[in-house]
């Protein structure tokens, strides 16, 4: 089956060529948790429109934005599951563009965000307000 993901922030909509976030726990000896969960980052790679609002968004250490990253199914363009961000961080960015390939201009991104929403499930960063 394949897929197709769209990245909204500030109501501009981007094709999202690769997404990754993972959360994680540290265990004790036995493999049982032993401090509460870690995550909130999140990797895109997205074709670039040309626009600066992202790269403005980077240079900023206060900027903040919220935003949502929607996984359709192709054959039917259904939603899948939808990937909600709020006071996320750009905290990387680097743009790439190859003459010698057919890759549009790529835009790779690294987001960390105080509130992660998947669907109905909610994490949050203590972060201090």
């Amino acid at each position: 089956m394949s897929f197709k993901a769209v990245l909204n922030i500030d109501g501009e909509e981007m094709n999202v060529l690769e997404c990754r976030f993972s959360f994680s726990q540290n265990t004790d000896h036995n493999g049982k948790p032993a401090a509460r969960p870690k995550g909130g980052t999140i990797n895109l790679l997205i074709e670039s429109a040309g626009e600066t609002s992202l790269f403005d968004w980077m240079i900023s250490n206060t900027q903040t934005k919220n935003g949502s990253i929607t996984f359709f199914r192709r054959d039917s363009m259904s939603r899948l599951k939808e990937l909600k961000f709020t006071d996320a961080y750009c905290v990387e960015y680097e743009e790439t563009f190859n003459a010698n390939n057919e890759q549009p201009l790529q835009i790779q991104l690294t987001l960390s965000s105080r509130e992660v929403k998947l669907n109905n499930s909610t994490y949050q960063n203590p972060w201090p307000v």
